[in-house]
């Protein structure tokens, strides 16, 4: 009977000590693992006590106009104010003291907030009430005038613009339509939620989308990094062909003839692309397409997507030639196509994408500046150097596309709904020696060619840009 109890209180005291060894690791990981993320975390109370205490600092476009700033209320709390509303509404985000925040008023919250990273989360109150009762200012890479006219030039749709710099990686406009007014998140919340056309994605950073023709650029790529592997010609006598029992066609069945890749892109030949891409083998093109980010994280100021790389998911020959012309498994983000076709304009180098170009403390010293910086090699110069010439006399095709300067580009028509609706995209960088600006448009279930409606948007946004940037 001694020898049974004497087992049950070891029994009890063991259990009681896995609890207590338990939850002294739980607590170990919340305050070594997970304290920043606690820290930033939209919900954590003990930030909005301190927010009435410190006003948050403002952020500027890069011409240093005001996109959001604190205000006070009628009680003497702080809250902060949109300038922009709608027109930013997908890069500067919200802030809610009842729905919390997102965009770049989540990223930077603690240098909106003047917080110490390092600070502890117990000392967070302290320290914010101990120092200057202003947070520090952000500088973004923005124009105004170019976000404004994207936002704008989607009105009525469902897509989205980037626009950026190919060399630097600085964004310049990055429009998502529809958005929504950040002054009114607290308000009009459960509508936000409910509203079928989902006002809060980000569509720029987080929208995926079957990428269609403009993938081609980027199998165009891996064709002149790997001539050996692939024939100079692609005869295209019949406007169709086979893999596994699976026919692909051209649109209306169009009939190239003798192909090359050039004729190939301002065709926008599928043949082409499906034999050689075949030819080349889904371990090439994965390697080739992942150069370009798809299937990888973009390290970006915002949350972004990681783009689905098709040949990830390949299974056959039909499988491989459909994604090499952009359908098949593959989805991309508009970013990662504007940085796409930028790393083609900058020969081979895909800049990393950043939207805030300086952090300023209240006393109004720089205490962080962004520079740029390289992210990937997609290819050498002297086969970009090829593609951008190929791409310049695709631009030249293309009724809609009227441009100020020289000019490379590709339009895109993706089938979407079981081939009952297509998205429309166009990419273009310009201009084509020194490359300034890239662009990427899609209008999503737009049931219409990328040529005919993204093609004039990304005309008027690159003669916009070059107004208001210049080429210099």
């Amino acid at each position: 009977m001694q020898n049974n109890t004497n087992r049950r209180i070891i029994l009890v005291l063991s259990v009681l000590m896995t609890l207590f060894v338990l939850l002294v690791l739980y607590l170990t990981y919340f305050q070594i693992v997970k304290a920043d993320t606690v820290a930033n975390n939209e919900y954590n109370k003990r930030l909005w006590v301190d927010e009435n205490k410190i006003a948050r600092g403002n952020i500027y476009d890069r011409d240093k106009n005001v996109l959001v700033e604190t205000k006070k209320d009628d009680s003497g709390n702080n809250y902060r104010y949109f300038d922009y509303a709608d027109i930013y509404g997908n890069i500067t985000g919200y802030n809610s003291k009842i729905y919390g925040t997102a965009g770049l008023e989540k990223a930077y919250m603690k240098e909106l907030l003047n917080i110490n990273k390092d600070t502890p989360l117990s000392e967070l109150k302290n320290f914010v009430d101990s120092n200057n009762n202003k947070g520090n200012d952000l500088v973004l890479t923005t124009n105004s005038k170019l976000q404004k006219l994207a936002y704008n030039l989607l009105e009525g749709k469902k897509g989205s613009v980037v626009m950026l710099n190919p060399s630097t990686g600085e964004v310049y406009a990055m429009a998502t339509f529809p958005s929504y007014n950040p002054n009114n998140v607290s308000s009009q919340w459960q509508d936000l939620l409910n509203n079928e056309t989902s006002p809060l994605l980000n569509r720029a950073t987080q929208g995926m989308y079957t990428p269609g023709s403009v993938f081609k650029i980027i199998t165009g790529t891996a064709i002149l990094n790997n001539p050996e592997k692939v024939d100079q010609y692609v005869d295209d006598n019949d406007g169709k062909i086979t893999f596994n029992d699976y026919t692909i066609s051209n649109n209306n069945d169009s009939v190239f003839g003798r192909t090359d890749l050039r004729r190939a892109l301002e065709k926008s030949s599928n043949v082409y692309f499906a034999s050689q891409g075949v030819k080349l083998g889904d371990k090439i093109l994965l390697e080739n397409s992942s150069k370009f980010m798809l299937g990888k994280k973009i390290p970006f100021d915002l949350p972004v997507a990681v783009s689905v790389n098709g040949y990830e998911k390949t299974k056959s020959n039909a499988d491989i030639a459909t994604t090499s012309f952009g359908q098949g498994e593959t989805l991309v983000t508009p970013l990662n196509m504007a940085m796409s076709i930028g790393a083609i304009a900058n020969n081979g180098e895909m800049m990393k994408p950043y939207l805030v170009s300086q952090v300023i403390n209240p006393n109004g010293e720089v205490i962080k500046e962004v520079k740029p910086e390289g992210l990937s090699r997609v290819g050498t110069k002297e086969n970009m150097e090829k593609l951008k010439d190929y791409l310049r006399t695709t631009a030249e095709g293309y009724d809609a596309l009227s441009v100020k300067t020289s000019v490379m580009a590709k339009s895109g028509t993706a089938e979407i709904k079981d081939k009952t609706s297509t998205n429309a995209w166009f990419v273009a960088a310009a201009p084509v020696k020194k490359p300034k600006f890239a662009i990427a448009v899609i209008l999503e279930d737009d049931n219409s060619y990328g040529a005919k409606t993204a093609a004039p948007i990304a005309s008027q946004m690159l003669n916009a840009a070059i107004d208001e940037i210049g080429l210099n």
